[in-house]
């Protein structure tokens, strides 16, 4: 096992490179230069080009390319220009309430759909299978920010329920935390949910017809037995997949979410890094994103060995 998650690892470099080299070039080839930005438009040529040699932009893009990696091998991704602090620093202030959003999402997700998506199967075929797949597309089908506006307007405006926008930390209380997030949250995981439960349908029924549950049945096994310790168990490694790609997506969805419910997450500090031209923030972020993702989906990797036992580490294709 130690070898095949060392073997990850290293498969992840080049994966990361290509990615730096991506973030890094669009970065430095868009329009607009961090120095003339910051200086304003009355600001004279020779301040724009003593700024430029201060923060080191006038130096030819390769060469400030490996300037950059070098510095971000080591866990240096540079200062933000507007922010005068450490981009890692920025980075973890933003990113937690994006974390937050995105947890409970998926939380949510996740214990809605997987015991609908059983339901679905068990009665496949019935009015009740074919109207949890009408509520599963339409779910698929809202745009997640329109579904915001909505919730917004029923429950913050005209019933007061939950606040109209803004996010609580978790330092000031559990409950005014979660009830901060729980309108993002469901606008975020609606789409997610309902590709869990099609997903988590077509699973079960693929494990519902084998020989051996048949001879579960057979044997006097109660039903929920046999749909929870044999089929769900042998569908969850397809179902574990699905939930370690819904979570990736979801971090990169919460970025129009965030800006529906005024959360200061990572969608607003790329936008306004974007507007500012602060290259070290928005080259850092999108860096440590992808750094995320790549070792989210080697931790469900990993997750399959648990779930499966008949996984093999040493064989299974990347």
């Amino acid at each position: 096992m130690i070898g095949y998650i060392t073997k990850r690892i290293l498969s992840l470099v080049p994966v990361m490179f290509v990615v730096a080299i991506v973030v890094f070039f669009i970065v430095h080839l868009s329009p607009g230069e961090p120095a003339s930005v910051i200086l304003g438009p009355n600001a004279s040529q020779s301040e724009v080009e003593a700024l430029r040699a201060e923060l080191g932009h006038d130096d030819p893009v390769p060469v400030q390319f490996f300037n950059w990696l070098g510095d971000a091998v080591t866990g240096d991704l540079g200062e933000s220009i507007y922010a005068n602090a450490p981009v890692t620093e920025v980075f973890g202030q933003y990113f937690i309430p994006t974390l937050s959003l995105t947890i409970f999402a998926q939380i949510l997700a996740v214990v809605f759909a997987i015991p609908v998506g059983i339901i679905a199967a068990i009665r496949k075929g019935t009015a009740v299978d074919q109207s949890l797949m009408g509520f599963s597309l339409l779910g698929i089908s809202i745009p997640s920010f329109l579904l915001g506006l909505f919730l917004i307007l029923l429950f913050s405006v005209n019933l007061e329920w939950f606040p109209v926008a803004g996010f609580v930390p978790l330092s000031e209380g559990i409950w005014p935390h979660i009830r901060s997030l729980i309108l993002p949250a469901i606008a975020l995981s609606l789409a997610q949910a309902a590709l869990l439960v099609r997903m988590t349908r077509s699973s079960m029924l693929d494990i519902l017809d084998n020989e051996y549950i048949k001879a579960a049945r057979s044997k006097g096994l109660k039903e929920r037995v046999v749909i929870y310790k044999h089929a769900l168990r042998n569908a969850f490694v397809t179902i574990l997949e699905v939930i370690g790609q819904t979570f990736s997506t979801l971090i990169a969805g919460a970025v129009v979410i965030e800006f529906v419910f005024n959360i200061p997450g990572i969608g607003q500090l790329i936008v306004n890094s974007v507007e500012r031209r602060d290259f070290p923030v928005i080259q850092g972020t999108i860096l440590l994103i992808a750094l995320l993702y790549v070792f989210i989906n080697l931790a469900i990797d990993l997750l399959y060995g648990v779930v499966d036992p008949r996984v093999r580490f040493g064989k299974k294709g990347d």
